[in-house]
């Protein structure tokens, strides 16, 4: 089991601004891709309905002992990248 916590504020383009009553602009994860080893797991394109701060939780196979790589691309074309070592979990 993988599970990806972002950081991001993930706004709509719907939200208003309290004070001020004008609409917030949209901002939110745009792509998203998981690898191990330069092998895809996960793929897929945000959109509005993405929460603030997204959790992803899915199982998957592993291959070897391979980092995992995660790269995210906001609508401001910001690009967040990292790669962590696989942790074993006892069974």
């Amino acid at each position: 089991e993988l599970q990806l916590m972002i950081r991001h504020p993930n706004n709509s383009g719907l939200q208003r601004n309290p004070l001020t009553q004008h609409f917030i602009p949209a901002h939110f994860v745009q792509k998203l891709s998981i690898s191990q080893a330069d092998r895809p797991i996960l793929s897929m394109e945000g959109g509005i309905s993405i929460s603030e701060d997204p959790n992803f939780r899915f199982d998957f196979t592993a291959h070897g002992t391979g980092q995992i790589q995660v790269e995210a691309i906001d609508t401001d074309g910001k690009v967040f990248r990292d790669q962590w070592p696989l942790e074993a979990t006892g069974l």
